[in-house]
């Protein structure tokens, strides 16, 4: 009857262990936002189409600034539900300056995942927010950087922490129908962010 037990114990021991390994193998959802900068100054985009791994998108639209900053800051896009840290990002964008279509397949480091995982252990929520933030050129420039922005700190942000992953990624030239952008390109020109495109 010992044997019984003690075996019965064993294979309870072994399944436990299992279990724990397959589902440690999953990988960690992070409740972090994502921040979509253009730019440089005098340099505005408008970013159609962003999704990450090829499978959960953000919204872009027209960004005028952010992506010369140090780190690069833009429109906030708080996700529906917790992701895992990304392995890619695509992007298309059209930047009102030239009148270009660009887009980018963008792979990002393999520890991306692991480093990520290390900024949560260093800078836990509630007192930090995380934030991915993804950059788009109109000199047809992409980047990505990470952010963990301390909550609690006021005006003291000594404690905040942010990070290049990639940096000056050259994007493609695309086609695309720049008219359908006509009349928010003269507003730009009109408001003295850069000449008529062509002059």
């Amino acid at each position: 009857m010992a044997t019984k037990t003690t075996k019965l114990r064993a294979l309870l021991v072994a399944l436990s262990l299992s279990l724990t390994t397959a589902c440690s193998d999953e990988p960690r959802k992070y409740n972090f936002v994502i921040s979509v900068a253009g730019g440089p100054t005098g340099w505005p985009v408008r970013v159609e189409e962003l999704t990450f791994d090829n499978a959960w998108d953000a919204p872009g639209g027209i960004l005028r600034g952010g992506f010369d900053q140090q780190p690069p800051g833009g429109a906030l896009v708080v996700l529906s539900s917790p992701k895992t840290a990304p392995s890619s990002l695509q992007a298309r964008w059209f930047s009102y300056g030239t009148e270009t279509f660009y887009e980018i397949e963008l792979s990002l480091p393999e520890d991306f995942s692991d480093r990520v995982d290390e900024w949560y252990q260093k800078y836990p929520e509630p007192k930090y927010g995380h934030y991915l933030i993804v950059g788009f050129s109109g000199k047809g420039e992409a980047l990505v950087w990470w952010e963990a922005f301390c909550s609690l700190c006021g005006y003291d942000r000594s404690e905040d922490f942010s990070t290049p992953i990639v940096e000056n990624a050259q994007a493609t030239v695309v086609e695309g129908d720049a008219s359908q952008y006509r009349s928010q390109t003269e507003q730009f020109v009109n408001e003295g962010l850069f000449p008529s495109p062509g002059e």
